[in-house]
This record gives structure tokens, C-alpha cells and sequence, in this order.
């Protein structure tokens, strides 16, 4: 994945506006102040899962220093194409937190702002939904008078990709296969505030046509790629079950012990058509940026 460290340099930092700018561009008022975010999003070199393009649909709330909505300034339907600037007006003193959500308009999610929180709707999933990608981030901070914050938003899923390198071998032997999906442990519900996961759900993403994207490890393609919603610590599953088919007959491999992390991608790959042996599992960090510790600017 692409370094984006020059990108994100200034990630969690607040500027003060330049002294060129006039009160007048800000739409300043005396006792209150405009604070402007820069959104981004983590951003692929080439057109591949995870590029982050499909999460346009951008919604954000304010919460005052109790944690209480400020409903009057909530918007539900921005737009972000993989960065934006947002304005909010807030009143200079005061401690507030942001949460930031960005996700596809075909995506099932229901954000529920006054209870900080968004909930996944299964109903009909299937697997190699690049549309199911989204990115999320709270922020706290006082407001000091005019000013300018980077946000970064990050995924609260981790990625899980299965590969396999024997489809020649399989098509040889008079099977080939046409789709594939995945059963899996996952969550939920996802709280924004806490940036905890509840709920805990075993989700059968359906058989799904085989993607042609590029798979992560070399000299393997693509069965299947799901976003899960998980935790933020590294996690095991106890397996998942990988169904496939050739149109007539479906078949199943279940792979044992699989690390999964929110915001990390977990690789499974190996002669997963054709032998019972020589699979492979790795967790990569390589979503650009891992979750802050300290959210307070």
C-alpha cells in the first residue's frame, strides 16, 4: 500500500489560521468561532480493494463536553471524495467532540448519532462488496478561537482476504470454480465514542462472483474479500468456513484460528481447492495509520 506519510504529516495538529485570512471569510461573530476540518481518507496508488473511492456519503456529529448531541449540527448528508473541508461554527472556550463517519450509499449502515453509535444490517450480505468499505473518527478539542484541525479518518473493519493458487489445477481436474464466500464471527454494533463492538453475530457472507482484483500475496488470486467489523486489540477466530462453487455443486474448506484486527487486513491463502495442507495466515499492517491512542488535540 502506498506510504502516505507526507500526506498525513500534519494528522493531528491544529493550525492556526493564517493572519491573511479576515474575519469576514470566516463568517466570524464575537463570543463564537469557525473551526474548519480537513477530512482524509487513506488513498490507494492504483484501482484496487481498499482505495477508498466508494465512501462518498459523509455524515458528522457535535457532542458538547458531556457527551451530549448538539442536534442542530449534525449533517447526515456531505460528501467526501477522499478528502473535504468542513466548517462548524462553535463557541470559543468550549470543549467538543466531532465524529466523523464516511461510508457508500448502497452501504447497510445505520448511524444513530444520539446513541453514538452505527449498527450493521446483514440481511442479504454478500462477499466481494468493495461497497461495504467505510472510515470513521472521533476528536476531541477546546475551542481557542479561529482554527484549522487535519482529521484522518480510519476503518473500523479489518479486511479479511482468501486466496488460493490452484484454480488450473482444479479447472484441470474438471471443476472450476465461478464464486466463492465466507462464514465468520464478526459484530454488530460499532460504538463511535467508546470505538468499542458489541453485539456478536456469526454472518454468512454469500457466495459472491470471483473478484479480479489483484490479491495481496504474489502468484495467488482472489476467492473472497470481506470488510468485519472488529476489535480494536488483535482478536482470533475460531475458524471460518469458505464455500465455493461451480455452478452445480458447492463445497466447503474451513480454515482454523484466524487473527483478525480492526484496521489491519488478515490474508488467507494457500491450495485451498485442492489439498488439505500449505495454508497460509498473516495479519498485515498496511492500512496507512493504526488508530490514535490519544484523541485529544
Amino acid at each position: 500500500m502506498k506510504k502516505q506519510s507526507l500526506l498525513y504529516a500534519l494528522a493531528a495538529t491544529l493550525l492556526l489560521a493564517t493572519s491573511c485570512s479576515t474575519d469576514a471569510e470566516w463568517g466570524m461573530n464575537e463570543g463564537d468561532a469557525v473551526v474548519r476540518i480537513n477530512l482524509s481518507t487513506p488513498q490507494m496508488a492504483t484501482r484496487a480493494y481498499s482505495d477508498g473511492t466508494m465512501a462518498t456519503n459523509l455524515q458528522y456529529a457535535v457532542y458538547d463536553e458531556n457527551k451530549n448531541l448538539l442536534p442542530n449540527l449534525t449533517v447526515t448528508d456531505g460528501v467526501i471524495n477522499l478528502s473535504t473541508e468542513v466548517d462548524i461554527r462553535l463557541t470559543t472556550g468550549e470543549t467538543y467532540t466531532l465524529v466523523f463517519w464516511a461510508d457508500a450509499v448502497t452501504a447497510p449502515y445505520e448511524v444513530d448519532f444520539e446513541n453514538k453509535a452505527m449498527t450493521i444490517n446483514y440481511d442479504g450480505v454478500v462477499s466481494n462488496r468493495e461497497d461495504l468499505d467505510a472510515f470513521y473518527r472521533d476528536t476531541t478539542f477546546t475551542v481557542t478561537g479561529r482554527m484549522e484541525i487535519d482529521v484522518d479518518l480510519y476503518r473500523p473493519f479489518a479486511q479479511l482476504n482468501v486466496g488460493t493458487n490452484d484454480y488450473t489445477a482444479t479447472t484441470d481436474a474438471g471443476y472450476t470454480v465461478t464464486q466463492a464466500g465466507v462464514t465468520t464471527n464478526t459484530y454488530k454494533t460499532f460504538n463511535f465514542i467508546e470505538r468499542t463492538v458489541a453485539d456478536p453475530v456469526e454472518v454468512t457472507y454469500a457466495m459472491n462472483t470471483l473478484p479480479t482484483e489483484a490479491f495481496p500475496v504474489a502468484d495467488y488470486e482472489y476467492m473472497a474479500m470481506n470488510y468485519l467489523l472488529m476489535t480494536n486489540d488483535k482478536a482470533v477466530n475460531d475458524s471460518i468456513v469458505i464455500t465455493y462453487t461451480n455452478g452445480q455443486k458447492v463445497k466447503t474448506r474451513t480454515v482454523y484460528n484466524i487473527p483478525l484486527q480492526r484496521n489491519y487486513r488478515t490474508n488467507v491463502f494457500g491450495q485451498l481447492i485442492t489439498s488439505d495442507v500449505n495454508v497460509n495466515v498473516e495479519i498485515i499492517k498496511d492500512y496507512v495509520n493504526d488508530y490514535p491512542e490519544e484523541r485529544t488535540f
